[in-house]
């Protein structure tokens, strides 16, 4: 086990081993005596182990922390032994033989600070593309004649480019190899422009002042994206863990599901109703695996990068692809089960029941049942409600609608719908739908529900009712019926809840209220004759009937 000590370079806590250590004290050592006759030497220092702080962090990684030798050999390599640059005069235009010139930095794009006419934005451009800087003035000049934007763009990338303030910065934006040779000569060359800017006068007060003005707002502008950022980090976390207590406790801490939906708010024993969905358990069981990856692997996501802001951790790219492997996997198996799902509902058949009513009542009243539905209820909404039990599933989809006849009888055709998986099953089970209603006098009892066998599953089993009435026939619509009537036409447009608790009478025109004042501009007294009128030729036919 070899010891270590702990160094602080450039702001930056490094663990190094002793022996790692000596080596690159020593070599510092000699950088420093190699500029002990320049004036910028402590700069000098300070650039390059901000530069040696960078290498060491790139070379960190979860399987080591710790500083060897062979990093610290590594670094002397790529910045440069000074010796071999800085023993003599006459061996200043010899190039290097070191391994360091292999390594090239990558360009980053900065403002260049020594030539600026404002920002140094153009200057810094042209450094990064390897032109010359008239160009970019020259586009900011056209695009501000020509297109009118060129101000607003050279503001905006003052704003997010940072300056080149360091030796480093310098070295990386025009794409040079950051080592002890190139940061010894940029400060110098440095030095040189501010001993020739201090014989001459400065005229350039305007451009002083603007960078000040913007440097100040980029500050301002990067406070506040610091606060927007911590703020959306905690509002992630938040959400995220408030998401995933309520899936988890929807998966394993309730039997009921609870709905909201635009018909109201309804609930579900969640056992019972997917056991009438699914077509088998294992189905079951395989479609609540997809629904956790599909719903929980973007509820960790969003966890993840909550604290990935708010704490600024660097974290390895395994962990998002893996996320989105097991995401993809939900999304898939979501998928099959939905396609198998859809074929048991690919294909809807219905058929028809009809009967013929007597027709020698006048009026009919319509009334419904308003018993609850018989057996254990599963889900209970505003506009659907499903029971259960030992042998049966029971519904309310039960509608009803009026329309003229084309005869003098009265006829009631039930229609039963469902779906399955082919023709033939969506007709079995449209078949075994059970659905009742009986004729008492002149009175039609109505259920508000039906049924079907628990084997035939939920399949969009439904019971549409259709009453064809004569002209001259009337109807009382009982308010127990509020559940199943269905957008029934009338002369007058009444609304179905309107309808209620009134007689209607069916007339050439179409459904038409005895109990209005005025219908369509028809008044009491033309209505009562016509009504009068059609019943002197029922009077003929009463004979023929009987």
């Amino acid at each position: 086990m070899n010891q270590t000590v702990t160094v602080n370079i450039s702001g930056i806590v490094f663990h190094i081993e002793v022996d790692a250590y000596d080596t690159l004290k020593t070599y510092l050592n000699k950088i420093k005596s190699c500029f002990h006759n320049s004036e910028e030497r402590e700069e000098i220092m300070m650039d390059i182990e901000s530069r040696i702080a960078e290498l060491f962090s790139n070379m960190m990684d979860d399987k080591n922390q710790v500083i060897v030798m062979h990093n610290v050999e590594e670094v002397i390599s790529i910045m440069g032994k000074p010796e071999e640059y800085l023993t003599d005069e006459d061996e200043e235009n010899v190039p290097p033989h070191t391994e360091e010139r292999k390594f090239r930095s990558d360009k980053k794009l900065f403002r260049d600070p020594d030539d600026r006419v404002l920002g140094g934005v153009a200057s810094g451009i042209a450094s990064y593309l390897g032109i010359d800087r008239i160009w970019p003035r020259l586009f900011f000049v056209l695009s501000f004649l020509i297109w009118g934007f060129g101000p607003l763009a050279y503001i905006i990338l003052w704003i997010i480019i940072p300056e080149a303030k360091t030796a480093s910065d310098k070295l990386k934006m025009k794409g040079e190899p950051v080592n002890v040779d190139n940061i010894g000569k940029t400060f110098e060359a440095e030095a040189k422009k501010v001993n020739d800017k201090l014989k001459t006068v400065n005229t350039s007060k305007l451009g002083e002042h603007l960078e000040t003005f913007f440097n100040g707002l980029a500050q301002v502008i990067r406070a506040i994206l610091k606060i927007l950022s911590d703020f959306i980090g905690f509002a992630f976390i938040a959400i995220g863990v408030f998401l995933a207590i309520g899936f988890i406790a929807g998966l394993s801490g309730s039997d009921m599901i609870i709905a909201v939906t635009s018909g109201g708010i309804f609930s579900v024993e969640s056992s019972d109703f997917f056991n009438l969905i699914f077509v088998s358990e294992d189905q079951f069981h395989l479609a609540v695996f997809g629904v956790i990856l599909l719903i929980g692997i973007p509820i960790i996501t969003i966890i993840y990068g909550g604290v990935k802001i708010l704490f600024k951790i660097k974290t390895h790219n395994s962990i998002g692809i893996a996320l989105t492997v097991f995401w993809l996997v939900g999304i898939a198996i979501c998928s099959l089960i939905g396609m198998k799902m859809g074929k048991e509902m690919s294909s809807g058949e219905k058929i028809a029941e009809t009967k013929i009513l007597p027709s020698h009542y006048s009026t009919f009243n319509l009334v419904a049942q308003t018993d609850e539905i018989p057996g254990k209820g599963i889900l209970d909404g505003q506009f659907s409600s499903i029971s259960l039990d030992d042998e049966n599933i029971y519904w309310n989809d039960v509608k009803l609608d009026i329309h003229k006849s084309k005869t003098d009888s009265i006829e009631i055709k039930v229609y039963k719908y469902a779906h399955g998986e082919s023709k033939k099953a969506a007709k079995y089970k449209a078949k075994s739908i059970q659905y009742h209603y009986h004729v008492m006098d002149s009175t039609l009892h109505f259920n508000n529900f039906l049924s079907s066998l628990k084997e035939n599953k939920i399949r969009a089993q439904e019971v549409s009712i259709h009453l064809y009435l004569p002209v001259g026939k009337s109807i009382y619509l009982d308010p127990s019926i509020h559940e199943i009537i269905y957008d029934i036409d009338n002369t007058s447009n009444t609304l179905d809840s309107h309808m209620l608790g009134k007689k209607w009478v069916m007339l050439p025109s179409g459904l038409t209220c005895l109990d209005c004042k005025d219908v369509e501009g028809i008044s009491t007294e033309e209505l009562s004759n016509m009504l009068t009128s059609l019943n002197n030729e029922l009077e003929h036919k009463e004979p023929m009937i009987k």
